[in-house]
Parts: structure tokens; C-alpha cells; sequence
């Protein structure tokens, strides 16, 4: 978003994933051969709105596709804390080159999301990167308040595992979501954030009003998935609920999924 701020959605080019949600990496690289107005490239993981957590292998030959086209990388690592698959955990920061810039927040691992914190890591060796940065960031916010600073600090004083433990009470959550959208063909995430992508039927295709006829059929609350980039899906999110909460949400939404399924919803239903 803020990349669309600063240059406009004409200046931004939007890559293409595959049904599991991963980049496409061939797609990358043709347009950063062909293509030499592209200066930087961004990815988010874990990733929203996907909910996918991307394994290091992925990231690293993204890594060095960048280095070989001397662009810019920023890896944006707010959900560096949500990762469910323990087999192939992103480490953060994990790369060190002088192209990669990394990004964290307090927003999501620490619930400080109005408090706008957050920081970077950068190479030492990026050429004056750090100096440049600071210049953009004097001309914007300049810093945070001494509060939402005061907050983080206080927030890292608990340290990293008071955070993990707070993320392994979302298990039931997720899984009751996941069982939730299972009658849904196509289904994208649970591996990393707080999210699932699910595909709607081609009968109830409009995400605009699914997400209506939930809300208002069913007292459940997701956003559509042409809102992030994915028309015709739907995103559901299972942090916002205590678990017992979220299970009951869970089958609020399978109750609505059977209603996709079974009847052609119209602007009436909704």
C-alpha cells in the first residue's frame, strides 16, 4: 500500500502465485529480464492474504534473482511468528545480502497494531541505503510516538516465546476453519499468517455478495477475495476469536458454505 501511495498503482506491477500460493519465479524472472523499469521487488512472508508461508529455498532463489538483475528486495516479515509447518520454518532475518532489506512490525505478533511500530534490517554494505531511508522517513512520520515506542519495548521484554505461545492457541481455531471450508474446491493457505483463501462455485462466483449473504444469513464476517487481489475467493481469517469462539464461527461458516453450494445467491439474499 504504501508503495501505491508513493507511486501510484500504475507503478506497480502485480506477480501471479499458483494455487498453492507460491510466486511464480519464472514469471519473475522474465519480467525482470525483459523489463528494466522494474527497481525493486516485494514479497510478503508469511504472506497475506494468502496465509502461506513460503520455504526457504523459494525465497532464496527469489534472493538471488534479484541480485543477478541488481534489484531491490524487500521481504516483509510482519508474520515472521506465524508459521504452522515445523519441517520448513523461514528464518528471520535470513538473507544477507546487500540488495535484501527486511521489514518487521509489532502489529501482529505483539497485537500492537495501532501503534505503528516497527523496524528494518539492512545491509551494512547497501551504500548509503540506511542514510537514504532515513531522509524519506523525516519528510513522513519521522518516528513513532514515545508511547507506541515505550509499548514496544515493553512488548520485547516478554520475548519471542510468550509470542510463540500465544500463536499455538490459534490451532484449533485453524483447524476448525479449515474443516469449515472444506467442501470449497480450491483452498490456499494455513501454513503461515492467520489466513485461508478459499475458491467460490462458479454459480456463486460474486465475493462481494457471499461476503453479504454471510454477514447477514449467517453472522459471520470474511472479506471478499477481490478486495486482495483474488476475485472470486473468499478470505477468512482465525485469530480474531478466542478458540471455543472461533470453533463457533467455524460452524457458523460451514452452515454458509452448505448455502453457497446449494442455492444461487442474489443481491435479495443479501
Amino acid at each position: 500500500m504504501a508503495t501505491q501511495l508513493a507511486i501510484g498503482n500504475a507503478g506497480v506491477l502485480l506477480g501471479d502465485c499458483n494455487k498453492e500460493g507460491i510466486p511464480d519465479v519464472a514469471w519473475l524472472e522474465e519480467q525482470l529480464t525483459s523489463n528494466s523499469s522494474i527497481r525493486m521487488v516485494t514479497l510478503t512472508n508469511p504472506g497475506n492474504p494468502t496465509g502461506v508461508n513460503l520455504e526457504n529455498h523459494i525465497l532464496g532463489s527469489i534472493v538471488k534473482l534479484c541480485e543477478k538483475h541488481n534489484r531491490w528486495l524487500i521481504l516483509d516479515c510482519t508474520y515472521e511468528h506465524f508459521q504452522y509447518n515445523t519441517k520448513n520454518l523461514s528464518s528471520f532475518p535470513g538473507f544477507s545480502g546487500k540488495h535484501v532489506i527486511h521489514i518487521f512490525s509489532f502489529s501482529k505478533g505483539y497485537a500492537l497494531a495501532g501503534y505503528r511500530c516497527g523496524y528494518i534490517v539492512v545491509s551494512k554494505e547497501a551504500d548509503g541505503l540506511y542514510q537514504q531511508m532515513l531522509k524519506a522517513q523525516d519528510t513522513i512520520p519521522i518516528c513513532p510516538s514515545r508511547f507506541s515506542q515505550h509499548a514496544a519495548l515493553g512488548a520485547l521484554s516478554a520475548g519471542r516465546q510468550w509470542v510463540l505461545d500465544k500463536v499455538e492457541t490459534l490451532a484449533l481455531g485453524r483447524e476448525a476453519i479449515l474443516e469449515a471450508l472444506g467442501p470449497l474446491d480450491e483452498i490456499m493457505g494455513g501454513t503461515g499468517a492467520m489466513y485461508f483463501m478459499a475458491k467460490l462455485p462458479s454459480h456463486n462466483d460474486d465475493d462481494e455478495e457471499v461476503a453479504r449473504f454471510l454477514v447477514r444469513n449467517h453472522g459471520i464476517a470474511i472479506i471478499p477475495g477481490s478486495y486482495c487481489g483474488f476475485p472470486g475467493w473468499i478470505r477468512v481469517c482465525y485469530s480474531n476469536l478466542p478458540p471455543d469462539q472461533c470453533a463457533h464461527a467455524a460452524r457458523r461458516l460451514a452452515a454458509g458454505v452448505k448455502d453457497i453450494y446449494n442455492i444461487e445467491i442474489k443481491s435479495a439474499d443479501c
